[in-house]
């Protein structure tokens, strides 16, 4: 089979190339803004003589067949539209769109194909939506589309149609990045800076996608300005960020940015000002950078390079003979991330895109603690718990465009992984744990194909062929994709079934934020995940395309699941994970998801609601017995709107209700004799609670209204200088819980353990909350480096403090 799986690619190639021998009067090139270079995505190409057109992909690419002498439209949302004649020489077109409003009495028919489970958003979108911190936040603005859900309150990770945080797949221009968190899934680290658009499939998504269950994120990233360098500079309650970007000789551009908590220092200061025996510091910083270089108008080449780490600083404050101890504690978390890429138009009809990058997630932990004797003897206690998951990958994906009713992708991927679950030592020999490493080999390859019939029906079938090489053999998988859409009108019908496998198992819990990412890989003990998607969709305009519907259903099944066992948080104290690890879970899924959008004029806004039921079922937890899933919540509600009062002043808010999380409630109580004497040779007693069955009770309802108010400063030239954006997060101060716990009436315990308690003594259920109502402020600067090197800076701030304006 595997052999057959090779001679059908290799047909397939062939029959593609020697079609494009026979293919004529076909125009491809780039569609990008004519001031900045930066490529527009989704731009549209039509012909109106033929009916029928095309758009850009994520590289502002397009390849479209046409008539002799025609006549062609190229328009996208913002900029002038622009028409271009056609001859028989004519074949590559490199088109620059001036950003502005539309022509009066022009009206674009073009069309760009409706894909029923991609969701495409701008950073402008992003940017309309409120956040905590008044800056955007990607991954965030992602739960306000239906079927996405986070985890809590205090995170950005994503929940896409039940399905658990590590099956999503996120990408920085088609190179997966492991960790995707700050602050510990308080913000997401991708920086909206160097963002140029998303794409976020949210199931049933095309055969060039695998390795995740639930969706793909793709971060579509700019490549800097042609013409100057410029930048930005923002600040706001959680972080400072910078912006470079510019002209790198004739064919090369830049763009570097970079983020860096503030607030690091001012806990150090604070703890130390204080007087306090301890001092602490915890923040954040990323880094992205990306050099493209063209050497002609068929090749590129761009270099991405991330770093983005998160740490965690405790130490004891004093140090005087006598001491019990001094405590040092140091976590550091995050990414490493660089990639090559190399695109390349083959022929009008034949564009490639190769990519190698390397990507390593690591989690270092250390901890030493200092004992200090009278007699100025010390001893040192010194522990270091390490857990990394390295990933190294090529991949070479085509695309074929012979007809306009036909277009073909094809490609191959070859990825080595390299994990370590846990690795734990101590200055003491004896207490050395190290799990065993593991290096995995991932190879796949996929084909697809996009039909279209009587410009009414479209198909897109799909197949992803993939082998995973570890300590044990795993058979061949065959994952299977399929969309048949029908067009009517301005709407569109589609139904859609896909499979999928998940080789990397992240063990995720609720513990502290050292503990509760783990990778391990799919093995003898670990049976690679799976899922099978059926989903029907529909997508319609009203009102002259005010109003864009979109109302889908979808139905999934989960198998071959891993979680902790009950009882367990971490896989520290043990060198064998697979004591604390239990697989073979199932799980379902399926829901109603509807969405109503408008862009009328100074009037933008979403309305989306979903209903869901997720469900999970292991052998040895919940007596076998199917559970709620652990972030079931039924019901969810966004409300998004945005108004311009002028082209200064913007008014963005965002109402949010879900249901509350389920949880597992205490039935009871039962005194227990423990098994040890106490100092004086008796047996001491201790109350244990009793759980009913697993996730059987709900918290309370969460909701929340968030405000914006963004002031915009513009230049004589009408171009943006400043912004300053105001926040309310929380507007009405809803107390939503973060989680629950038990505690004795008339005793102070640690939550959600059992401790000693008299007979008399009763439980009261409590709630914790995170967030009250939060105000925030964040300022954001634009500059012309040029500029800058001419800036009388004692001039400006006389003008300044004077209020003066020459």
């Amino acid at each position: 089979m595997k052999q057959l799986t090779y001679i059908y690619l290799f047909l397939v190639t062939t029959f593609c190339i020697n079609l494009d021998a026979v293919s004529q009067n076909r125009i491809y090139g780039y569609v990008s803004d004519s001031i900045t270079g930066e490529v527009l995505i989704g731009a549209n190409i039509y012909s109106h003589m033929q009916q029928e057109g095309t758009c850009t992909d994520n590289n502002g690419f397009f390849s479209f067949q046409v008539s002799e002498d025609t006549i062609i439209s190229i328009s996208f949302t913002g900029y002038q539209s622009k028409f271009i004649c056609l001859s028989d020489s004519t074949k590559q077109l490199n088109i620059r769109l001036k950003p502005g409003k539309e022509l009066e009495g022009v009206y674009i028919y073009a069309t760009k194909k409706i894909t029923p489970n991609l969701n495409t958003l701008s950073i402008k979108e992003i940017q309309s939506i409120p956040s905590q911190t008044g800056k955007p936040d990607i991954l965030k603005a992602l739960h306000k589309l239906p079927g996405v859900q986070s985890q809590n309150e205090a995170s950005a990770l994503l929940l896409v149609r039940g399905g658990n945080p590590g099956e999503n797949l996120y990408l920085f221009d088609n190179v997966p990045i492991i960790y995707v968190n700050h602050l510990g899934g308080f913000l997401s680290v991708f920086n909206p800076d160097i963002i140029n658009g998303i794409d976020f499939y949210k199931g049933n998504f095309p055969a060039r996608y695998g390795g995740k269950l639930s969706s793909v994120v793709n971060i579509i990233q700019k490549k800097g300005t042609s013409n100057k360098h410029q930048g930005s500079l923002s600040f706001g309650i959680t972080d400072a960020s910078i912006m470079l970007e510019g002209p790198l000789g004739r064919n090369a551009n830049y763009i570097v940015t970079g983020r860096k908590t503030l607030f690091d220092y001012i806990l150090l200061s604070a703890t130390a000002i204080q007087g306090n025996d301890a001092l602490f510091y915890y923040g954040f910083h990323d880094i992205n950078g990306k050099i493209t270089w063209t050497p002609n108008n068929k090749t590129n080449f761009h270099l991405n390079i991330y770093q983005g780490d998160d740490y965690m600083n405790f130490k004891n404050n004093t140090n005087a003979p006598g001491d019990e101890n001094v405590n040092q504690i140091s976590t550091t978390w995050g990414n490493w991330l660089s990639s090559i890429h190399m695109k390349k138009v083959i022929t009008p009809n034949i564009y490639a895109e190769n990519i190698l990058s390397f990507n390593k997630y690591r989690l270092k932990h250390h901890q030493q603690s200092e004992y200090n004797y009278p007699d100025s003897r010390t001893f040192i206690n010194e522990s270091i718990r390490y857990s990394s998951l390295q990933d190294v990958t090529f991949q070479s994906n085509w695309k074929y465009s012979s007809f306009q009713f036909w277009n073909m992708r094809w490609g191959i991927k070859t990825t080595n992984l390299h994990f370590t679950p846990s690795k734990e030592y101590t200055n003491e020999e004896s207490t050395k744990k190290e799990f065993k490493t593991f290096n995995t080999y991932e190879f796949s390859a996929y084909i697809e194909n996009s039909l279209m019939f009587e410009n009414k029906f479209y198909l897109d079938a799909g197949i992803r062929v993939v082998t995973f090489l570890t300590d044990s053999k795993i058979p061949i998988k065959y994952e299977p994709r399929v969309n048949l859409s029908k067009k009517a009108g301005a709407h569109l019908f589609s139904v859609g079934y896909m499979q999928t496998n998940q080789f990397a198992q992240l063990l995720f819990t609720s513990g502290t934020i050292t503990s509760n990412e783990v990778w391990i890989p799919a093995g003898s003990y670990i049976p690679p995940s799976h899922t099978t998607q059926y989903a029907l969709n529909w997508k319609g305009s009203f009102g002259n395309n005010l109003f864009q519907t979109e109302v889908g259903l979808y139905y999934k099944t989960l198998s071959n699941l891993s979680t902790f066992k009950e009882g367990y948080h971490n896989l520290s104290g043990s060198s064998d994970w697979s004591e604390k690890v239990v697989s073979g879970g199932t799980g379902t899924s399926y829901g109603i998801e509807t969405q109503i959008k408008t862009n009328n004029g100074d009037w933008t806004g979403f309305i989306s609601y979903s209903w869901s039921k997720t469900t999970r079922m292991f052998p040895s937890i919940n007596n076998g017995l199917i559970f709620p899933f652990d972030f079931d919540r039924p019901h969810s509600t966004s409300i998004n709107l945005s108004y311009k009062f002028s082209p200064k002043l913007t008014f963005n808010c965002s109402w949010v209700y879900q249901t509350g999380l389920p949880y597992t409630p205490v039935i009871g109580k039962q005194i227990t004799q423990s098994i040890f004497l106490n100092e004086q040779g008796e047996y001491e007693y201790y109350t244990v609670l009793l759980y009913g069955e697993r996730n059987s009770s709900r918290m309370k309802d969460y909701h929340r209204l968030d405000v914006a108010m963004v002031l915009i400063n513009r230049n004589s030239e009408d171009k943006v200088k400043s912004e300053w954006t105001f926040s309310i997060y929380n507007l009405y101060n809803r107390k939503n819980p973060l989680y629950y716990f038990y505690r004795s009436s008339d005793s102070n315990v640690t939550p959600n353990t059992s401790w000693e308690l008299g007979s008399n003594q009763d439980l009261k259920l409590y709630q914790f909350s995170l967030f009250p109502i939060m105000p925030s402020i964040s300022y954001k600067y634009y500059f012309d480096v040029k500029r800058i090197k001419n800036w009388k800076i004692k001039t400006q701030i006389k003008e300044w403090i004077y209020y003066e304006n020459n």
